[in-house]
C-alpha cells in the first residue's frame, strides 16, 4: 500500500506552485522613449472570444509592400486604439494613479510632452510617493535642457526609491550637463553599486574625469566601458582625448583611428539597413508593440480591480498584436490556471517556451500544465529540457519527481532526484516527496526519516502527520 503522499502533498502541479509568474502589473516607471523589442515570435492562437475579436484591425505585418498612405492609416488606427484604451482606463478607475500614469505614458510616447507631464503631476498630487512619476517629469525636463529642474526631480525620485537602478545614472548625466563633474562622479558611483555592469555609467565617469583633468582615471573608466561594449565608439573617442592630454600621441592616434573605423562601419551598416528595409515596417512594428504594452498594462489594472474578463480581453489583444510580448502571456497563463482552464493556459505557456527556448522556468511551467492534463510523456520531456537548461533549479527536480511518481515509473531515478531536491530546497513538501520515493523503492527507514524531517520543518501540517501514522503501520 502506497503512502499516498503525492495526492496530499504535491503542490507543484497546482496553480499555487507553478513556476513563479505574475499577472501583468499596473503600469509603473514610465520609460520615455524606450525602444520595444521586435523579434520574430510564434503566432498567437486563433481562438478568441467574439467580444475579444470585436472590430479591431489586424496587426500590421512586415510582409508585402504597403503604400505610404496605407502604412499611415494602420499606424493611425493603432495610435487611436492606444488613446482609446488609456481614456477608458482613466474613466473606469479615476482614483487610481496607475490609470492616470498610463495615460501619461501614452501621451509621452506620441510626443505630447505637456499632456504627459500634466498626467504625472496629477499622479504626484494623488500620491506624493510615486517615484516613477518624478522619473517621467525628470526625463522631460532633461530633454528640454532644464537641468536644475531635472536634477531636483531626480533627487526626489531617489529619496522615494533609493535602490532603483538608473536613477543615479540619469542624475549623473544631468550633473555633467550642468558642469558639475565632482557630484556626477559620486552619483555614478552609486549607480555602479546598484548595477556594476552598466557600461553607460563608465562613459559618464570618463567624461567627468576629463572635465576634472584627471586623465588617468578617465582612461581607466573608458577602458572599462570598452570592455563591456566594444562596438561603442564613444569610449574610443574618450581614450583618444585622454591619451592626447597625457602626451601619449601614439596611443591617442591608435584610439582615434579605432573610433573612426567603428563610426564609419556603423554609418555604413545604417545606410545598408535603410536600403534593405522599409522604414514604414519599423514604424508599424513599433506601433503594434507599443499598443501591446498599453493593452498589457491596462489588463494589469483591470486584474488588480478584480475585473478579470476585461483583463483577459486586453491581454488577448496584446498577444494578438505582438507575438513577442511575454508579460501579457504570463498574465493569461495565471488567469487560466486559476480559472481551471488548463488547455488555454497550455496554449500560452507553449508560446512562452517558443519565445525563449532557453528559459528553464517556461519549460517547467509547460511541463506542470501538461502533467495536469495527463500528457505525461510530453510533461517529462518539457521538465527534462528545463533541468538541462538550469540543473540547479529545485522546481525542476520537484516536477520530475512528481511525474515519475504519478506514473509509477523509473522509481530509482525518482528516489535519486528527490534526494537532490531536498539538498537544493529542504522544505517539508520536498521531504514528503522524498519519503514517498523511498517507500516506493522499498526503503522504509528512509521514508520514515524523510517524514520525520518534514514534521520538524512543518510541525502543524496534519497531512504530513497523517502520512507518518500510516507509514508507521507499514512493515
Amino acid at each position: 500500500m502506497a503512502v499516498a503522499l503525492v495526492g496530499a502533498l504535491s503542490a507543484w502541479a497546482r496553480a499555487a506552485d507553478l513556476p513563479p509568474q505574475a499577472a501583468a502589473p499596473p503600469p509603473q516607471a514610465p520609460a520615455p522613449g524606450a525602444a520595444l523589442p521586435a523579434e520574430a515570435r510564434p503566432p498567437a492562437p486563433a481562438e478568441v472570444k467574439p467580444a475579444e475579436a470585436a472590430t479591431k484591425p489586424p496587426p500590421p505585418t512586415t510582409g508585402g509592400a504597403q503604400t505610404p498612405d496605407e502604412s499611415q492609416r494602420v499606424e493611425g488606427i493603432l495610435r487611436e486604439e492606444n488613446f482609446d484604451v488609456a481614456r477608458q482606463v482613466v474613466k473606469d478607475f479615476p482614483g487610481d494613479t496607475n490609470a492616470v500614469g498610463l495615460m501619461g505614458i501614452v501621451h509621452n510616447q506620441y510626443g505630447n510632452t505637456a499632456e504627459a507631464a500634466a498626467c504625472w503631476e496629477t499622479c504626484i498630487e494623488m500620491d506624493p510617493g510615486r517615484a516613477d512619476a518624478y522619473y517621467g517629469l525628470a526625463v522631460i525636463a532633461q530633454r528640454k535642457s532644464e537641468y536644475p529642474r531635472a536634477a531636483e526631480l531626480w533627487r526626489k525620485a531617489q529619496e522615494l526609491d533609493p535602490t532603483q537602478p538608473g536613477l543615479y545614472g540619469h542624475y549623473a548625466e544631468t550633473l555633467l550637463d550642468m558642469g558639475n563633474p565632482q557630484e556626477a562622479i559620486a552619483a555614478a558611483q552609486k549607480e555602479l553599486a546598484l548595477n556594476p555592469a552598466n557600461p553607460e555609467i563608465r562613459v559618464f565617469l570618463g567624461k567627468a574625469y576629463l572635465q576634472l583633468k584627471e586623465y588617468d582615471k578617465a582612461v581607466a573608466a573608458y577602458e572599462k566601458a570598452r570592455q563591456f561594449r566594444p562596438r561603442d565608439s564613444r569610449p574610443y573617442l574618450g581614450l583618444a582625448t585622454a591619451w592626447a592630454r597625457l602626451g601619449q600621441a601614439d596611443k591617442a592616434k591608435e584610439y582615434s583611428e579605432q573610433f573612426r573605423k567603428i563610426r564609419d562601419e556603423k554609418d555604413k551598416a545604417l545606410v545598408d539597413s535603410r536600403r534593405a528595409t522599409d522604414d514604414r515596417i519599423d514604424d508599424r512594428l513599433w506601433a503594434a508593440q507599443f499598443l501591446a504594452k498599453t493593452r498589457t498594462d491596462a489588463g494589469g489594472l483591470y486584474a488588480a480591480h478584480g475585473k478579470l474578463e476585461k483583463a483577459e480581453e486586453h491581454w488577448r489583444r496584446a498577444a494578438a498584436v505582438d507575438p513577442g510580448n511575454i508579460t501579457c502571456r504570463l498574465g493569461l497563463v495565471e488567469l487560466y490556471v486559476r480559472g481551471g482552464r488548463e488547455r488555454l493556459a497550455l496554449t500560452f505557456a507553449e508560446q512562452l517556451r517558443a519565445i525563449d527556448p532557453k528559459s528553464a522556468t517556461d519549460h517547467f511551467r509547460t511541463g506542470a500544465l501538461l502533467a495536469r492534463l495527463q500528457q505525461f510523456d510530453a510533461a517529462e520531456e518539457a521538465v527534462r529540457k528545463g533541468l538541462k537548461a538550469a540543473p540547479g533549479r529545485a522546481a525542476g527536480y520537484r516536477a520530475l519527481v512528481e511525474i515519475l511518481l504519478l506514473r509509477n515509473q523509473k522509481l530509482a531515478e525518482a528516489r535519486a532526484l528527490a534526494g537532490k531536491l531536498v539538498e537544493l530546497a529542504p522544505a517539508a513538501l520536498n521531504y514528503g516527496m522524498l519519503s514517498e520515493a523511498c517507500f516506493r523503492t522499498g526503503d522504509l527507514p528512509g521514508a520514515r526519516a524523510a517524514l520525520e524531517r518534514a514534521m520538524q520543518l512543518d510541525p502543524g501540517n496534519e497531512q504530513i502527520r497523517s502520512a507518518y501514522k500510516r507509514l508507521q503501520g507499514e512493515k
